[in-house]
């Protein structure tokens, strides 16, 4: 593993360019933030399970940039989100064209029958736990479904779930009258 003084050495001797300027101060920025989450994770009580934290960075379909976080601590929260339990890695894709909502989550270390899935129009819930692992996430989802119409299969640690989304309902005029 390269020692952190070493990859600042190693980026300070770099040949200077101006565009590596915004680079240096989203550097420096990042490792801040990794100094304050280290100061926090040895100020929390020792829990006996790991800490997982990360963070996904995805672009949806509209252009727009989507960082998500997961595991079992935030660092703006300031700890864990429950001993022991973690919030899996989450990706959510609408399929425009098959009229679809697709839900791909990570969840390594339980078998089927340990998952726990409720779902209604906007939301979805999860859990699951085996003896070594616990995971609970909260969904607020992007479009309105159709819960009826799940279909969920897991393997090799990954949970994979499609609904149909449901037919957005057709804005009727209705006259207001002005008093």
């Amino acid at each position: 593993m390269i020692k952190r003084e070493a990859i600042k050495m190693w980026w300070r001797r770099r040949p200077f360019n101006p565009i590596w300027r915004d680079f240096d101060r989203e550097f420096e920025e990042m490792e801040r933030m990794i100094e304050r989450m280290m100061r926090s994770l040895e100020e929390m009580p020792e829990s006996g399970k790991p800490f997982v934290y990360g963070f996904s960075l995805e672009i949806g379909p509209d252009g727009v940039p989507k960082v998500q976080q997961f595991g079992n601590v935030k660092p703006k929260a300031g700890g864990m989100l429950k001993p022991g339990v973690r919030e899996p890695y989450t990706s959510t894709i609408v399929d425009e064209e098959r009229n679809q909502l697709a839900i791909t989550m990570e969840m390594p270390g339980v078998s089927k029958e340990d998952i726990e899935l409720n779902a209604a129009e906007t939301s979805m819930s999860i859990r699951a736990s085996s003896d070594d692992f616990i995971y609970e996430k909260e969904l607020e989802l992007p479009r309105a479904i159709d819960p009826d119409s799940a279909r969920a299969s897991y393997k090799n640690g990954v949970l994979d779930i499609v609904f149909d989304l449901k037919e957005p309902q057709k804005a009727g005029k209705k006259r207001i009258d002005v008093s």
